[in-house]
């Protein structure tokens, strides 16, 4: 663990139990969570007894293996080690020092958080790792899956928008989506506005916020109208 990860890890569990308190209220019995990392978010939300199953993604090798140790004992939790996308394919994920902030996405090198948070890891280049990790859609993984009471948690580090639009056929059934929009340009063609357009055409509202301590990101509830 880094001392960044140190620092963050008790601002996070801070982070998700606010989150809890105001997902437990929701009509809900199923979560998916993508970009489930070491499980920070999963863990919390565990606690809503009246969700039945817990669909957790995390492509990264040693974080999944990670969260397969704590968690594939649980019964209501089904684990999948590979990244959620607009296609099914195979694509080069970039795995950072900090573990939380690999991605798929397209790295912004001029971006001021990343060379802040370079600094603070130690480490000159914005990822020191990258290898093929195998993508899927919610659309074909919940083909057979009814979804009317889902809520569908993304944090894929400016890939959002990619994973919105392999679900759009069961974003007709999913009433309620909790997204990360970072604060700062960290990757290119990430653009939050477009991501609450499409949305929008989709028939869902932002109803909640949940601001970082930090203040460096927010976490975006939407839910169907």
């Amino acid at each position: 663990m880094t001392i960044i990860e140190k620092i963050f890890n008790p601002l996070s569990s801070f982070h998700h139990k606010r989150i809890f308190r105001y997902l437990r209220e929701l009509d809900i019995d199923k979560i998916i969570d993508i970009g489930a990392h070491k499980g920070e978010f999963l863990e919390k939300m565990l606690k809503i007894e009246k969700v039945n199953f817990f669909y957790a993604f995390e492509p990264q090798k040693i974080v999944f293996k990670e969260l397969n140790e704590k968690f594939s004992r649980n019964k209501r939790i089904k684990l999948f080690n590979y990244a959620i996308d607009k296609e099914i394919t195979n694509k080069k994920l970039k795995i950072n020092k900090l573990s939380m902030t690999s991605s798929l996405a397209e790295i912004n090198d001029k971006s001021f958080y990343l060379r802040f948070k370079n600094f603070l890891t130690r480490t000159k280049s914005n990822f020191e790792d990258e290898y093929e990790v195998q993508t899927n859609t919610i659309d074909k993984i919940f083909e057979g899956v009814k979804l009317q009471k889902t809520l569908l948690k993304i944090d894929v580090e400016g890939f959002e928008i990619n994973v919105i639009k392999g679900s759009l056929v069961k974003l007709k059934e999913i009433p309620f989506i909790l997204l990360e929009n970072q604060f700062g340009n960290h990757y290119k063609n990430n653009d939050f506005n477009e991501v609450i357009k499409l949305l929008s055409e989709k028939n869902f509202r932002i109803c909640k916020k949940f601001l970082f301590p930090t203040m460096h990101y927010q976490d975006v509830l939407f839910e169907k109208i």
